[in-house]
């Protein structure tokens, strides 16, 4: 016989098999018809595999031909294999819990109203909160690439204040000004950072260390003018509540590059 004569014959035979294994079982008591439900599935999809062209040869075709009854052998054989399909359930269970954990931490941190996650990666792997700690991380990486992809075209064309405030209404004045402080730090020691804003960001001085290296990846790069003034934009209105602060005297070209000022609520 050709191969695809050997896998039509072998099918119908395993199909007639099943069948008849069926029939008997049916008018067996309910609780030995239970017991036999992984054998029912597993028969099944043996039989599905025969349904369309096999990857096997001719020689294993006409290896399995020489069973009595190929479907119980198969079957016979994947239970006594050392099979790890425990860990794939296992994996499974894993997998579904985490992924909605992970829904769930997304929507959290996708809220600007949500305070910046309190706790290091070691923290929170300890407590079981790495699904709050990653969202938080790319919601952070998101923020950043935000501003980098249009602060510069706002800030050069006179929309400046209403993208902040878009900005803040999206991922929180408090992670904006996060991933700006983080930028500063990166360029510690840069003139352009005016006074207001460097106390600004010292208000994230402790997360910025125990987030580490990590810190750079919510760094943008965009000119330092540009962040400062947006810096001094999103915290005017925690200036305006506490003690006026001092201010070097700008320049005249300093004074040209500032855009309009507004109030980031």
């Amino acid at each position: 016989m050709t191969k695809d004569q050997l896998e039509n014959t072998l099918y119908e035979r395993m199909s007639a098999e099943n069948e008849a294994f069926l029939a008997d079982l049916k008018v067996k008591p309910v609780d030995e018809i239970i017991s036999h439900a992984y054998e029912i599935i597993c028969r099944d999809n043996f039989l599905m595999l025969f349904e369309d062209e096999t990857p096997l040869n001719q020689r294993q075709l006409e290896v399995l031909m020489e069973f009595e009854h190929p479907l119980e052998a198969l079957f016979d054989d994947w239970i006594n294999r050392d099979s790890n399909e425990m860990d794939r359930f296992r994996d499974s269970v894993e997998a579904c819990a985490n992924d909605i954990l992970k829904d769930r931490a997304e929507k959290k941190y996708g809220d600007p109203t949500q305070p910046l996650y309190g706790k290091s990666w070691q923290e929170a792997y300890a407590c079981d909160e790495i699904p709050e700690w990653r969202a938080d991380h790319r919601r952070s990486e998101e923020c950043a690439r935000a501003f980098q992809k249009e602060g510069g075209d706002a800030y050069h064309g006179q929309t400046f204040p209403a993208f902040l405030q878009k900005w803040a209404d999206t991922f929180g004045k408090e992670r904006c000004m996060f991933v700006l402080a983080c930028t500063m730090r990166q360029r510690t020691g840069d003139a352009r950072f005016y006074l207001p804003a460097r106390e600004a960001a010292a208000k994230f001085k402790e997360r910025i260390e125990w987030v580490g290296s990590r810190a750079n990846d919510y760094a943008v790069d965009t000119h330092s003018c540009i962040v400062n003034a947006a810096m001094e934009c999103l915290a005017k209105p925690e200036r305006s509540k506490g003690t006026p602060t001092m201010q070097r005297k700008q320049s005249e070209p300093e004074r040209r590059i500032q855009p309009p000022t507004a109030v980031i609520k």
